[in-house]
């Protein structure tokens, strides 16, 4: 079986998951996630400088992440075209995803109080990416 992908797709679906990623934990839920990574502590101008100084060596390390992830779901679409890009996403996301994140928040050091907003939070980030992702290669 020879599998051959839309390289347009996924590179589109990688901007997507990239872009979503800073929209869902910045403006959607910045304020939990700052507070379940820093407490209650606020920055100042120099720490902040000192942070975004390394901030895109992060960005990048998500953006290739990103990639990776939006390939293989593509492969796995089609590897099994019987099942639908969403189908395929969500099985990804319970196989692979939840489980992973899940165990690297319990066992990360993370504080207990905020575990489960950690994974609620990112869990339904890359399940909903995901899902769009497995939509949007299977239709295009």
């Amino acid at each position: 079986m020879e599998i051959s992908l839309n390289w347009l797709a996924i590179g589109v679906c990688t901007l997507i998951m990239f872009m979503g990623g800073a929209f869902w934990h910045g403006p959607i839920f910045g304020k939990l996630w700052m507070k379940i990574h820093h407490g209650d502590k606020q920055f100042t101008p120099e720490e902040n400088a000192i942070l975004m100084k390394w901030m895109w060596k992060l960005m990048l390390t998500e953006a290739v992440a990103s990639f990776l992830m939006i390939v293989g779901l593509a492969c796995i679409i089609q590897a099994i075209p019987e099942y639908s890009g969403m189908r395929n996403a969500l099985m990804i996301w319970v196989a692979f995803v939840l489980p992973t994140l899940t165990s690297s928040v319990l066992w990360g050091g993370d504080k207990r109080e905020f575990m489960l907003a950690k994974v609620a939070v990112t869990g339904s980030y890359r399940l909903l990416i995901l899902l769009l992702a497995g939509y949007i290669l299977s239709v295009w």
